[in-house]
């Protein structure tokens, strides 16, 4: 037991039981101690799982030779409270055709999901510019590393050239998986129909699955 100096007139007994209570708080504030710092600030953020979001801007800058020079802005940011390590990335954009119609009047149920344009339509999409890699962790071979940090930013600007008058809307739209684990997770880039490219991977619960169609857009008339 403690060894301290006792009061006058305190029995043993009253001696014993504070020393006892001093021990239990000393316990107590170290198991707190251990909880706030240890547990709540590295141990239950290490199980979460990586949170990126993505935003990104479109930009007319000129027009020369007739094509449309359009300035691409992407920022990627961890926001989460563990890496995010990409296994692949591609961004696309196409650009579309926009042609007047006539409205429609529609009944019935909606439904849960709704988005309709009454005066236009626009035509198939076609890939007008591909940014896309497969890093390190998609596949050993490759050069690519992309790592993201909690609480850090990736940003990138490119450039690229449209004929002038063909087409009326641009759209972005990124597919880019990404794990918190350090092992390879094999993807690869395959073409789609419209020209775009997609990462080919094989979804399991260890990776969050990043696929947006539309991040931006920009009418480009």
């Amino acid at each position: 037991m403690l060894s301290r100096r006792r009061e006058p007139g305190e029995s043993n007994a009253i001696a014993t039981i504070r020393d006892v209570v001093e021990i239990v708080a000393i316990i107590a504030a170290g198991v707190w101690a251990f909880y706030v710092f240890a547990y709540e600030n590295r141990i239950k953020p290490s199980f979460a799982a990586p949170d990126v979001n993505a935003t990104a801007s479109m930009q007319k800058l000129s027009v020369r030779n007739g094509l449309i020079a359009v300035r691409l802005h992407i920022q990627l940011q961890n926001v989460g409270t563990v890496q995010a390590r990409f296994l692949a990335s591609a961004l696309n954009v196409y650009g579309q055709r926009v042609v007047a119609q006539k409205p429609s009047r529609r009944a019935g149920v909606v439904g849960l999901d709704y988005d309709h344009i009454d005066f236009a339509r626009a035509d198939s999409p076609v890939a007008v510019y591909t940014w896309a890699y497969v890093t390190g962790q998609g596949d050993p071979t490759s050069h690519h590393e992309s790592t993201l940090d909690p609480g850090s930013t990736i940003e990138n600007d490119r450039i690229f050239y449209v004929p002038q008058g063909r087409f009326d809307l641009l759209t972005l739209g990124i597919d880019a998986p990404y794990t918190k684990y350090q092992d390879v997770m094999p993807a690869s880039l395959v073409f789609e129909n419209d020209g775009g490219v997609k990462v080919k991977i094989e979804v399991t619960p260890r990776m969050q699955q990043f696929n947006i169609k539309t991040v931006t857009s920009l009418d480009i008339r």
